[in-house]
């Protein structure tokens, strides 16, 4: 990975792990898979704050460790794509909470703050937050809990295969990822009520399944390309196909097998809110199989047919269309047109662009140089071989590599994000005065609530803070908003692009 993204990686790990952490996780980022005693030597730091770091990155999975050679002495692996996946987890939690509610949501927060827990430690957790607004027991959670393992959003951590290695090897059985133990009820009760229990999950510990938040966020996608282009009514329709695609079809297939889209219809009249796809289904059908982009097509005629949904296409051409908005937003609608024109022609030479791309001469010239120098064009030269001694002939034509032009956005993105946060904390740092006031207020305000103070005495601690004071805290809050909002939209970029590099 590039320098941009240990930048990125540094503040991140910066900002929830402090110093010493990241110092151990820029070396292993830097010097690749190294043993602790080498990890110690040239960060400087105590071999107890090495070991403590290490600890805390394994903990959150941001680092992996296996035997050497001679199998006394682990060798640590920095994962920076982990650390990454930090900036998504409020996406994760957004999208646990539209699609099973509050509980569920609460069971990811906790396991994503901790990085793994027991089932029946953060079943207890969760039941004693919602109790305080929710009156819900211990039952309901451990069903909503359950049903995250069901769909897979939680996923058992590997555990040591022997005892007797000095080097654990860790490891699982397939059938148990998703295998729920026996949670003992009445042991659960029994904690409730600050009793002493031991609990019989202790030594089984789940951990959030990133990769399944990622097909979500991937279907999503899709979803949304089709919706935008026809109606909500197609994107329902997509959305059934893409469900029906996991019973049949790998995750992650380049092309799903064959669906049927009789499942289609009967799923879609068990809808009572989708009256209109219903009476029109047929229709929405052919629009599909008629969308010149291909992204769907029908595979059979037999009893309706069956339709195919082809995932590495379709993450081509979105990638195609983000990479000729980028050309359009840093350069002009002529550049954009240059761009769509060597596209679609795969190879042609510069005088043909001229010509086709409705644009004066000289402009078009610049123009295609212009994208040349950044990158977004390649040239490739071709020459004849002379006859009767004639000089030797040469053809200049412009092209594009997209695996190039995307790694290339990418790195772009790295750097816009890193700027973001760069920003974002500066804002942080020259105000922290008046932010530092105003968290001791709120929690000044916090206690005397809590002890049943008066509504005068609540007001009075909250003129603490000048109407000035109060005037740039809106002002900071307002800034915030926008470096955060600006962070989710740049890793919806870069998880886009990132699906385009995963399916080449």
């Amino acid at each position: 990975m590039s320098s941009q993204v240990r930048k990125v990686l540094s503040l991140i790990l910066l900002e929830r792990f402090g110093m010493v952490v990241e110092k151990v996780a820029t070396h292993l980022f830097q010097y690749g898979s190294s043993p602790l005693l080498h990890i110690r030597k040239y960060t400087e730091l105590p071999l107890s704050k090495v070991k403590e770091s290490l600890a805390i990155l394994i903990k959150y999975n941001l680092v992996s460790f296996k035997p050497n050679r001679n199998e006394n002495i682990a060798n640590y692996t920095f994962k920076p794509e982990n650390v990454l996946l930090m900036l998504r987890y409020p996406k994760y939690m957004n999208l646990i909470k539209k699609k099973f509610g509050d509980e569920c949501e609460m069971i990811i927060e906790e396991i994503l703050q901790r990085g793994y827990w027991t089932a029946s430690e953060v079943i207890l957790k969760v039941q004693e937050r919602i109790s305080k607004s929710n009156n819900i027991s211990l039952v309901q959670v451990r069903d909503q809990f359950v049903s995250l393992v069901n769909s897979k959003y939680l996923v058992r951590l590997p555990f040591s295969q022997s005892e007797d290695k000095p080097v654990p090897e860790l490891g699982i059985d397939g059938k148990e990822l998703h295998s729920v133990p026996t949670i003992d009820m009445a042991a659960l009760k029994r904690a409730k009520s600050a009793e002493h229990s031991e609990f019989a999950d202790k030594n089984i510990y789940w951990t959030v399944n990133f990769n399944r938040f990622h097909q979500d966020m991937r279907d999503k996608i899709i979803v949304t390309a089709f919706t935008k282009k026809f109606d909500d009514n197609v994107g329902e329709l997509v959305n059934f196909l893409l469900n029906q695609m996991y019973i049949r079809t790998e995750p992650w297939a380049d092309v799903s097998n064959p669906i049927p889209i009789l499942e289609i219809k009967e799923l879609a009249k068990k809808q009572k809110n989708l009256s209109q796809l219903n009476a029109f289904f047929d229709q929405y059908v052919t629009l599909i199989e008629e969308d010149h982009s291909n992204l769907i097509r029908k595979s059979g005629e037999a009893s309706g047919g069956s339709f195919q949904i082809f995932l590495r296409q379709a993450f081509t051409q979105f990638a195609w269309e983000l990479v000729e908005q980028c050309v359009f937003e840093k350069f002009d609608t002529k550049a954009a047109r240059i761009f769509r024109l060597v596209k679609l022609k795969e190879y042609i030479e510069p005088d043909h662009i001229q010509q086709q791309a409705m644009i004066p001469a000289k402009e078009a010239k610049r123009l295609t140089y212009q994208l040349l120098e950044e990158n977004y064009l390649e040239i490739q030269e071709l020459r004849k071989a002379a006859t009767g001694g004639g000089p030797t002939k040469s053809f200049m034509l412009f092209h594009i590599k997209l695996d190039q032009v995307v790694r290339m956005t990418l790195e772009l993105c790295y750097k816009t994000l890193f700027n973001t946060m760069t920003r974002r904390n500066h804002e942080k740092d020259i105000n922290k005065r008046i932010i530092d006031k105003k968290q001791r207020v709120d929690t000044i305000a916090m206690g005397m609530r809590v002890q049943g103070a008066s509504e005068e005495q609540l007001s009075d601690i909250e003129d603490m803070i000048t109407p000035p004071e109060r005037e740039i805290l809106e002002k900071i809050e307002k800034t915030m908003k926008k470096f955060n909002a600006a962070e989710l939209e740049i890793d919806d970029t870069i998880f886009l692009l990132q699906m385009y590099l995963n399916y080449h």
